[in-house]
């Protein structure tokens, strides 16, 4: 067993409200509270998918696009280069259930941008995998793995836009509270009030590397589909 440090760094968002709105919080409050505590959610999301690990959460995804290439990314993650750029085939959904590790509670998360692809895919017999017909909507699983649609995923085409995880491989460590305080003073000759809430978090995957079987091959917990070997 390797250590694994964690250590809560700040997440906040805020909110200006007109003075008026808050005297009448009984009925803005819970909008108020729903929208900070929506952003929060949020900027966790971002950085538990592809945070750098620098003062954030360390994420599966990173480094995306513009990772910064000094930071190293996670070293459990398993990268299968897709067969076509800007395509999600078969045998690419094939490739990462082989290299995935089983027993678990593996999902795929993707954003709606690949559901094109997956919901058209065939297999080699040209039967739909994913719909098999257009009656009775989309299905829950792929593989018998569930499908997660998250807005923060990368598009169609980049690395990362479909993902085969096992969250239970990832630790979370919350840190203080959320908290929530409101300023009257920066906006006050306007009559507003600035509303924030912050929390810390830290997060990270508690495998270093690969875990490799008794069979003699690796198999992880991340499993992203990058781009064509030899794309950029």
């Amino acid at each position: 067993i390797r250590p694994v440090n964690l250590a809560p760094q700040e997440v906040a968002g805020h909110i200006v409200v007109t003075d008026k709105l808050l005297r009448n919080w009984g009925a803005s409050g819970s909008l108020i509270e729903r929208q900070l505590r929506r952003a929060l959610i949020a900027a966790e999301d971002v950085a538990f998918l592809g945070g750098s690990g620098s003062g954030k959460p360390l994420g599966p995804l990173f480094p995306g696009a513009a990772g910064p290439p000094a930071l190293p990314k996670p070293g459990a993650v398993i990268e299968v280069n897709r067969a076509t750029a800007n395509q999600i085939s078969y045998a690419d959904v094939a490739a990462m259930y082989a290299r995935a590790k089983h027993g678990g509670s593996l999902e795929w998360v993707t954003s709606q941008t690949t559901l094109p692809q997956l919901m058209t895919l065939k297999d080699e017999a040209g039967n739909l995998i994913w719909q098999p017909n257009a009656r009775d909507g989309s299905p829950g699983t792929l593989l018998g793995f569930p499908v997660r649609l998250n807005e923060r995923s990368p598009q169609l085409g980049s690395r990362g836009d479909l993902l085969l995880v096992d969250w239970q491989y990832y630790l979370i460590k919350d840190g203080v509270g959320p908290v929530v305080a409101a300023s009257p003073h920066v906006h006050f000759v306007n009559n507003k009030t600035v509303v924030k809430a912050f929390k810390t978090v830290d997060a990270r995957p508690w495998l270093t590397e690969p875990i490799m079987t008794e069979g003699g091959y690796t198999v992880s917990p991340f499993v992203v589909l990058d781009v064509p070997a030899g794309g950029d």
